[in-house]
């Protein structure tokens, strides 16, 4: 058995175990070892994904996510943020206004912030709106963007959604479920997402069903980034957009739409930590 000291944090909702990289075993097989260190029967009541932090030549660190069920090689925006905080408690940030750290082979910049932190994103790829898709017994419009990772989008309400005329009223576990494997999306499927316009137009409430933790979330960054975009695409919105998320947190996502070019995206919110510990693997 092994013992990794742990801290967990929380960024807006999304929960995470994070590790310093440099106390791990070289040869440890962090995927195959992620659900055990998720797990809810641990005193830290559970996580959405584990990450290992190490030290980086190319800038001030690397990011190791996985997903609670072992899955890797995506980004998340919430767990970026969190790693950014936990690699500057680690001493492994040479300016915290100037932060790089790579993930997933991708380099990302980030900064600590009154608000917490934030992390800058490439372009995203991919968009694809309003096109239809069958989903349970109702045809839907749908919308689709990759931030590092794939992400459905469906605007609440919608004609044959019956009953579900806010994201309050939605058994996400049935929709959700629908919408993160259906076909469109090939055999990774995608996360779902759902969406509602602020009645004051003040930002957009979403809630995300998550693939690797395949359930609702508190929160999830790059479903908030992928949201807020396409909601300024289709409605307007001008950056930066605030997300209010399932955890009741809120995020700002910035960007610059300059026809069909997105650039200059960003995500900040809070990033804390809840508390630490020790948990024993096999190895």
């Amino acid at each position: 058995m092994i013992r990794i000291h742990y801290t967990k944090m929380s960024g807006a909702g999304n929960t995470f175990i994070m590790a310093d990289g440099r106390a791990l075993p070289a040869d440890l097989d962090l995927a195959a070892i992620t659900s055990a260190i998720c797990s809810e029967a641990h005193e830290h009541g559970g996580a959405d994904g584990f990450m290992a932090i190490y030290p980086w030549s190319g800038g001030d660190f690397e990011m190791r996510y996985f997903n609670r069920d072992g899955s890797t090689g995506m980004m998340c925006g919430n767990g970026g943020r969190c790693a950014v905080r936990f690699a500057h408690s680690l001493g492994l940030v040479a300016d915290p206004e100037a932060i790089t750290f790579t993930n997933a082979g991708v380099r990302y910049t980030a900064a600590l912030t009154d608000l917490g932190c934030r992390v800058d994103f490439p372009p995203p790829r991919g968009f694809r709106l309003g096109f239809t898709i069958d989903l349970l017994d109702a045809r839907v419009v749908c919308n689709y963007a990759d931030v590092g990772t794939p992400h459905a989008v469906l605007f609440i309400p919608q004609e044959g959604m019956t009953g579900v005329r806010h994201i309050a009223d939605l058994d996400i576990a049935v929709w959700g479920h629908a919408l993160r494997f259906h076909p469109q999306f090939g055999r990774e499927g995608a996360n779902a997402n759902f969406v509602e316009l602020r009645p004051d137009g003040a930002g957009i409430l979403l809630r995300t069903f998550e693939r690797g933790v395949e359930g609702e979330t508190g929160a999830c960054g790059t479903g908030a980034v992928s949201s807020a975009i396409i909601a300024s695409l289709l409605h307007g919105l001008r950056p930066p957009v605030s997300v209010t998320v399932t955890s009741g947190a809120t995020l700002r996502v910035g960007f610059r739409i300059d026809g069909d070019s997105v650039t200059g995206v960003s995500l900040e919110g809070g990033a804390e930590v809840v508390m630490e510990g020790t948990v024993l693997v096999d190895g």
